[in-house]
């Protein structure tokens, strides 16, 4: 949580162009990333030591809102990898700098152009679930309940 509030404090402290925008948005979307890890690894050791929580966990993960997290996160991994890779390119070339406002353009772009469409996909199949479930007369938006997961239920 203080990497998060660094990150916003030395935001509105700086006042950067196109390079302390892409380190903001580099940093958060590590943050994100970080964020995505942690919750994944809690999940998968939960398969082997608490199996009802492992399946509430898969049953809660399909609400609505996380589905909105995953697009969120394949985001934050498409912009971080892109950004990345300038990050680099530029570093192994320190001459390349000058075109810094350049290439951070691109990156904005490409990140953009293979963003929206795969958002778009993911969104779609998310309704479509939505509508699985409607059309069984249950809600997406209904959250489950840890006591629908006994302990020993999946032993």
């Amino acid at each position: 949580m203080a990497s998060l509030a660094l990150t916003v404090r030395e935001a509105f402290r700086y006042r950067g162009r196109s390079g302390q925008v892409s380190w903001i948005a580099h940093r958060l979307a590590g943050l994100a990333i970080l964020g995505f890890v942690v919750i994944h690894i809690w999940d998968t050791a939960n398969a082997f030591f608490a199996p009802h929580i492992y399946a509430w966990s898969l049953a809660l993960f399909k609400h609505p809102l996380f589905a909105l997290g995953e697009i969120g996160v394949m985001g934050a991994v498409l912009y971080h990898a892109f950004n990345g890779i300038r990050i680099t390119l530029l570093d192994y070339k320190p001459e390349w700098w000058i075109h810094q406002n350049r290439s951070a353009t691109i990156v904005w772009i490409l990140f953009l152009v293979i963003f929206l469409p795969i958002s778009l996909f993911m969104f779609f199949g998310f309704i479509g679930h939505c509508s699985e479930l409607a059309a069984e007369g249950m809600s997406c938006w209904t959250i489950p309940s840890l006591s629908d997961f006994p302990p020993g239920m999946f032993d």
